[in-house]
C-alpha cells in the first residue's frame, strides 16, 4: 500500500522538485498544498494556508507523513501581534498533524540554524545537527521548529527528520565558491527526502544537513551529512567541489 504524503509549500522550488519526481515514480499517494497555484500535477491539490488550523486539520487526516516545506517570510517577526510568524504557523501545523494521526514529519530546515559558524572563522566552523547558532530570525525559527519536533517525538511517539538545507536552486550549477560546499542538487534532494519518508529504523529524531557529496578528500563541505549517510543510507550522486570548484578558483 502506498504511503500517503502531504506536502506543504508544494508550489516552491523544493516542493515542485519532489512532487514531480514522485509522480513519475508513482511511489506515493500525494496531497499538495500551498497558498500559491500548483500547476501540472496529477495529484490531489488543495489551495490552503498553513495558518488555518481547521484546513490543516482536515488535510492531515488520514495522512502517513507530513513533508513540511512551507515558510512564512517576515522581516520583523513579532512587531505586529496580529501577524502569525513562521514558528507559530509550524507549531499550529504540527499540532494538526498530531491530531490527524500523522506518524512522521519530514521538515525542511536551513543551515542558517547554525549559520553563525560561518561568521566565526574562515573557513567556516563545521556545523553538526546538534548545534543551534542561528544567524538571524529565519534560522532561529527553523531551529525552534526542530525543538518542537523533539517534543512530538518524546510526548507522542512520532518521528521527526529535519534537513538543514545548505543551498537549493533547483539546478546542478553552483553560482559561486560557497555553493560548491552547500548546494543540494535536484536528484540528491529527491533521494534525501525519499529516504526520510521511507525510513522506519530505530532513530526517531534526526537533524542532519541537506547537501550533495561536495568533497574531494582534501577539501570538504562545512555542513555535516553524516546522519543522512549513516542513518538514512544517503548516497549523494553529485559533488560540486570535484566538478565545479576549479572553475571558480581559475576565475579569481
Amino acid at each position: 500500500m502506498k504511503q500517503r504524503i502531504l506536502i506543504t509549500g508544494a508550489a516552491g522550488t523544493v516542493g515542485t522538485t519532489l512532487w514531480q519526481a514522485w509522480e513519475k515514480q508513482d511511489k506515493y499517494n500525494l496531497t499538495l498544498t500551498d497558498i500559491n497555484t500548483i500547476e501540472g500535477s496529477k495529484s490531489r491539490v488543495v489551495e490552503a494556508d498553513i495558518r488555518d488550523f481547521s484546513a490543516m486539520n482536515d488535510l492531515c487526516a488520514d495522512q502517513d507523513v507530513l513533508v513540511h516545506l512551507a515558510y512564512l517570510r517576515q522581516d520583523s517577526p513579532g512587531r505586529d501581534p496580529a501577524v502569525v510568524n513562521d514558528i507559530s504557523a509550524s507549531m499550529n501545523l504540527f499540532e494538526a498533524a498530531r491530531e490527524g494521526g500523522v506518524k512522521k514529519i519530514v521538515y525542511a530546515s536551513t543551515n542558517h540554524a547554525s549559520g553563525w559558524n560561518e561568521r566565526l572563522s574562515s573557513p567556516p566552523g563545521f556545523s553538526t545537527g546538534d548545534q543551534f547558532r542561528p544567524d538571524g530570525w529565519y534560522g532561529a525559527m527553523k531551529g525552534m521548529a526542530e525543538i518542537a519536533g523533539r517534543y512530538l517525538v518524546d510526548a507522542y511517539g512520532m518521528r521527526f527528520i529535519s534537513f538543514r538545507i545548505g543551498t537549493y536552486s533547483g539546478t546542478y550549477e553552483p553560482n559561486g565558491l560557497r555553493h560548491c560546499s552547500t548546494l543540494l542538487t535536484p536528484r540528491d534532494c529527491v533521494q534525501l527526502f525519499s529516504l526520510a519518508v521511507d525510513y522506519d529504523g530505530s532513530v526517531t529524531y534526526l537533524i542532519t544537513y541537506g547537501r550533495s557529496a561536495n568533497t574531494d578528500g582534501y577539501q570538504h563541505s562545512f555542513l555535516d551529512i553524516s546522519g543522512a549517510v549513516e542513518v538514512l543510507g544517503y548516497k549523494p550522486k553529485d559533488n560540486l567541489i570535484k566538478t565545479h570548484l576549479h572553475k571558480f578558483l581559475q576565475s579569481e
